[in-house]
């Protein structure tokens, strides 16, 4: 019986310490996405700041939730650039 006590001890605390570590996780995360927004705002850091004010509204929000946004917001921040429009020949062209 000590021997079941003492698990769910364990269990309950190490649940806590992994919500613990994902919300530092996600306040260095949001530091360096703020930092780059500041310096060169993209449409990738945009949308990462996005991604993390979202779970920040969520009052629901539990320890999948933190590490499923802050994977999500890390696909976003280093998804490619789109290519730029390539318009050479539309300026061939005249316009009507």
């Amino acid at each position: 019986m000590r021997a079941l006590c003492l698990v769910l001890i364990l269990l309950v605390s190490s649940i806590g310490a992994a919500q613990a570590d994902c919300l530092q996780e996600l306040g260095k995360f949001r530091e360096h996405v703020d930092s780059l927004n500041q310096a060169k705002p993209t449409p990738q850091t945009q949308a990462a700041l996005q991604e993390l004010r979202a779970l920040e509204l969520n009052e629901m929000a539990d320890e999948i939730d933190c590490y499923n946004t802050l994977a999500r917001a890390r696909a976003m921040l280093t998804a490619p650039y789109p290519p730029l429009a390539d318009d050479r020949y539309a300026k061939d062209r005249p316009h009507p």
